[in-house]
Formats: structure tokens, sequence, C-alpha cells
């Protein structure tokens, strides 16, 4: 299946693609979404973002004009740059062939933009309004009315301009201007670039993943298991998915693509099955998710995150990959995430402190999802799902160790006496893994 290709760019930039759609047919296929400000970029984005597995946008400017709470990171997006080396050569040409022509009556509009065209401005003119709006849509407006604006009032004679969209507008003022764009051969390197991600990511999205569903029920009746069934196979139809859920030795098993796990789980964050659930199933559901190269290896990391799941409590919901990594609970935007294998470093540690691997590795998880390098005992013992007694067991034979040291502190303007928290010596302040050589 070919790859299709967005393409965001004023009507200026066309037949740059347009020269090299023919060369690109075998392998993409394009989609031209032109604009006539940048005020439609969002709305063109939003409305393709469906139909089109990535897109390329016309220069930088353009691209900081998309809505960024908009942008999807499943779907790529690459950026024509804005060629300054272009800049300096139609300047050098200009000195070249029209040695009469007053640099500083020259407006270039994005020059201020390009940090190392710094020097030169000062010989550029300097009417017109300034562009120190915060606002983009205001900076580009005023950036087409000093253009107009200048040359009407005859302090330019010439604009040099890198925004395709001001082409009719200055064609309509008989403003006299240089458009500044990408070679051909900088069109055709973007191409290239974004097409080869997305190969990888539908390759990537094709791998095998298997869930393991299972009701906190030992041992679930076969009515509870058809019930569970029948809620799992009307999820995948809401979310226009193929009904793959049957029943396995005492589990519902789940059979589907990374691309579709990545989207029921909003990229491995947040389990929408499991939400969907909750809202039927009054006892814990479990549901361990696993991916691999093949069925096999995505069937035997299913039922090992089955049995993390089957670990926490609560309603909840893991997923082992290919690596062995482990993402979990997959409650909420902010996951604890561990490696089976472990780093070694942190094997050391663990050994050297006398603690299970897997828990130290989800204690500086939750550090580094928290940001801080100072957890309370409850702290501890959420994220390894235990009591705060086998919390306290932990962290004292971490204190035995002396990779903490114990501080008292009052967060968030609460009352009454400083709470004990333990500081984790061998994460920096932000909670971060530092080196942990003594």
């Amino acid at each position: 299946m070919k790859i299709k290709l967005g393409i965001i760019t004023p009507e200026s930039h066309m037949d740059y693609f347009r020269a090299i759609e023919e060369e690109m047919r075998p392998i993409c296929q394009f989609r031209f979404l032109t604009i006539s400000n940048f005020g439609q970029t969002t709305d063109l984005y939003l409305q393709n973002l469906d139909s089109v597995d990535g897109f390329v946008v016309s220069g930088r400017m353009l691209y900081e004009s998309i809505d960024k709470d908009c942008l999807d990171e499943k779907v790529p997006i690459h950026i024509l740059q804005d060629n300054e080396n272009l800049l300096y050569r139609e300047l050098f040409r200009l000195l070249v062939t029209e040695p009469g022509l007053d640099i500083s009556r020259i407006y270039v509009d994005y020059a201020y933009v390009i940090d190392s065209f710094s020097e030169f401005q000062q010989y550029l003119t300097h009417e017109g309004k300034p562009l120190d709006s915060g606002d983009l849509f205001e900076r580009v407006e005023t950036m087409l009315e000093n253009h107009i604006t200048l040359w009407e009032d005859k302090k330019i004679d010439l604009s040099i301009t890198a925004f395709g969209h001001f082409v009719p507008e200055l064609k309509k003022h008989g403003v006299r201007y240089i458009l500044i764009r990408p070679t051909l051969e900088d069109v055709k390197e973007t191409l290239r670039e974004i097409i080869n991600e997305i190969t990888i990511l539908k390759l990537k999205n094709q791998r095998a993943v298997v869930a393991y569903l299972s009701v906190h029920n030992e041992p679930p009746s076969e009515e509870q298991l058809q019930e569970l069934k029948a809620l799992v196979g009307r999820f995948l139809r809401s979310v226009n998915l193929a009904d793959t859920a049957q029943i396995s030795d005492g589990h519902v098993k789940l059979y589907t693509t990374y691309g579709h796990f990545m989207r029921i789980t909003s990229n491995a964050h947040n389990c929408t099955l499991l939400e969907y659930l909750e809202g039927f199933i009054s006892d814990k559901v479990k549901i361990g998710w696993g991916s691999g190269h093949e069925y096999f290896q995505a069937n035997v990391n299913a039922t090992k995150a089955q049995r993390q799941a089957e670990a926490f409590t609560g309603s909840c919901s893991f997923f082992i990959n290919e690596d062995q990594q482990v993402i979990g609970p997959m409650r909420s935007m902010n996951v604890i995430q561990f490696s089976e294998q472990g780093d070694p470093e942190i094997i050391a540690l663990a050994k050297n402190i006398g603690i299970n691997n897997i828990n130290l590795q989800k204690i500086m998880s939750y550090a580094e999802m928290m940001r801080t390098n100072k957890l309370s005992s409850e702290d501890v013992a959420g994220c390894l799902s235990i009591t705060v007694k086998g919390a306290n067991r932990i962290l004292n034979k971490i204190e035995e160790k002396k990779y903490v040291q114990t501080v008292f502190e009052k967060r968030d303007n609460s009352k009454g006496r400083p709470k004990k928290y333990y500081e984790l010596l061998f994460l920096d302040k932000e909670g971060r893994k530092l080196s942990t050589e003594k």
C-alpha cells in the first residue's frame, strides 16, 4: 500500500511538488493542502489527520502556526527548512548583477529569525513596524503589511520573503520581490526522510500483540468468561476493530497488532479497554499485553504481563514488549516503566542493597515520574502495590546500606508536623539515576 503524504504549502510552492510527484508516485501519494494564510494550518492538519500517514510542511514558521496541542505523535511531520544559505546566495547575486542597488533599501522579512544573519541586519532597512509581538499570526501580518507599506511609501526598492502565501498580495500591490525557497534537492531529501520514517513505523505497527484478560475471582466461572468475552468484543467493534477475543485456559485472549494496541492504550499510557470493562464489571479486571516479532514471543510476554497485573492491587493493565520492558499499570499519562532483564548497574545496586531488582526499578521509575528523589513510605507502598509496613522494610534495607538519608518536610502547605521522607542518594533531585559507584 502506498504511503499517503499531506503536503501543507502555499500555492507558490506547488510547482516544486508537482515536479517530483511523478518520480515519487510508485512509493507515495501526495495530498496537496494549500493555504492562503497561517490561520488555516491547524484546521487543514486536523481535517486530514486520519487520512494520511504523515505531513510535510513548507517552512518552520508555517509549522509553528499549527496548534501544538493538536499534534498526533503517531503521525510524523517533517518541515522544509528555510535555507539561509539561499538568502546569502541571493544577496550576493544582487550585489554582482545590480551594483547600483542600495542594500539598505531591501526588506527581508525573516532575517530576524536567522541568528547568523544578525551581522548583516544593520545594512538592511529598519523601517516598518517592529516584529516584537509574541503572537505568531500578528508577526506574520505585520511582515506582510511592512512589505506593502514600505513599497508604497517608496522606502524600499526590493522585498525578500520566505512566505509563499505573501506572493499574491505582493503581486497585487506591484511590489518587486524575491521568494526564497528550498532547492528541489532539499524537497526530495525531506520527502525521502519522512517516507523512510513512515515505512519503519508501518513495519513496527504490524508486530503481533496478544492480551490476556481475567476477572479477579479464582477460578472464574464459564458465565463470567463469556460475559467478559462479549464485552471485549463490543469494545473492539466500538473502536472499529475486528473482534478477535476468545476464551482460553480461564482467560479471555485478544489478538491484535502493535498499532492497534497503541491506539487502545493511548500510546501505552492509559488503557481505554480497561476503563470500558470497569463500567460493566464490579470485580477487579486484570489485563496483560505482550508484543513480539512473532506470535509466540507476544504470547509469552502477554503471560508475563498478566502475572504483573495479578500482583498489582486493583484493576490494572500491564504491557511487556520484545525488549522485556514493562509498562504499567497504564492508568494515567504517567506510568511506571521497568525491565525484566534490567540495567546491569541497577541489578548490581539491588544485589548490594539486598532487594528485588524489579522493585528497585519501580521505585526509580516512580521517583523520576514524580521528579523528586524524596519518597515517603506511602509513595513506595503505592508504586510497588504493597503495604506501608512492607515498604518500610525495603526502605530500611536501603538505609542500612547508606543509600538513603531521612529528611522531614512539609509539602503542599500541609498543617501539623513535618512528614518523614527518604532521600534516595543514587538519584538526583529530579529523580534521575546517578552513577551508583561508591
